[in-house]
């Protein structure tokens, strides 16, 4: 089956959304986990982690290479110290998480299972979106894939199950397209290999939502909003639909 490696962006995350999350992917059940978390040198939690969890992986870069020096979070910095870990990966299977979500304990297992069942090098699951206490707000139901369909809007995961080859071959990410950057990648990876994706239809893992999210202060912020729209433009004009 071989082994999955999890690289879990976190900077100064809350401890009990951070225990919930880390835990999540060390009971993982009937695969070998390696969980790499990448954060900023001096995020809060750095010695807790390695402290009680002893088997995690943490990878820090130098703060003032990071734009939380400048202000904050920001997709620019997670797509950095996604990045940043990547030299760190040994597993046959990559999968982003967050330190905020939970992976549900069949996800990993499930999702290079479908991949190996149907040929194919990535895998994305419907998700449950939960609010701040864990409780279920709505499952969103993905697409099976369809390259016409990705085109006007991402549809697979940043949480998908990666085979190894698409990281050594279309990794790292390009950092300059800020929050377009996965898009970016599923688009590359298309381009070069053809249909590779296999839609999952359950929900494997949970998105927490809540005020101090990335997307929703983004939401609410006009200037935020026009930068993405720039982006995105930008990001699709390298991908034209053949």
């Amino acid at each position: 089956m071989g082994m999955v490696s999890v690289i879990m962006n976190t900077v100064n995350e809350r401890r009990d959304y951070l225990d919930l999350a880390i835990q999540s992917w060390l009971n993982q059940e009937g695969i070998e986990i390696e969980l790499i978390v990448s954060t900023v040198e001096g995020d809060v939690n750095i010695d807790y982690i390695r402290e009680n969890y002893p088997l995690v992986n943490v990878v820090t870069m130098p703060r003032e290479d990071h734009p939380i020096s400048k202000g904050g979070k920001c997709p620019l910095g997670s797509f950095m110290q996604i990045n940043n870990a990547l030299p760190h990966i040994n597993g046959g299977w990559f999968t982003f998480a967050s330190s905020n979500d939970i992976a549900y304990p069949f996800k990993a297992l499930s999702e290079v299972k479908m991949c190996q069942d149907n040929s194919k090098l990535i895998c994305y699951s419907d998700i449950d979106q939960i609010d701040e206490n864990g409780s279920l707000i709505r499952t969103v139901k993905l697409r099976d894939y369809d390259r016409a369909a990705h085109q006007q809007g991402n549809f697979v995961a940043d949480c998908s199950m990666v085979h190894i080859s698409i990281v050594r071959g279309f990794l790292p990410f390009r950092t300059e397209l800020n929050n377009y950057a996965y898009w970016d990648l599923w688009l590359r990876v298309y381009e070069k290999l053809g249909d590779v994706f296999i839609h999952q239809p359950r929900s494997t893992w949970g998105y927490r939502q809540d005020s101090n999210s990335m997307h929703v202060k983004r939401s609410k912020s006009p200037e935020q909003i026009a930068e993405a729209q720039k982006d995105r433009s930008r990001m699709l004009a390298l991908h034209p639909l053949k």
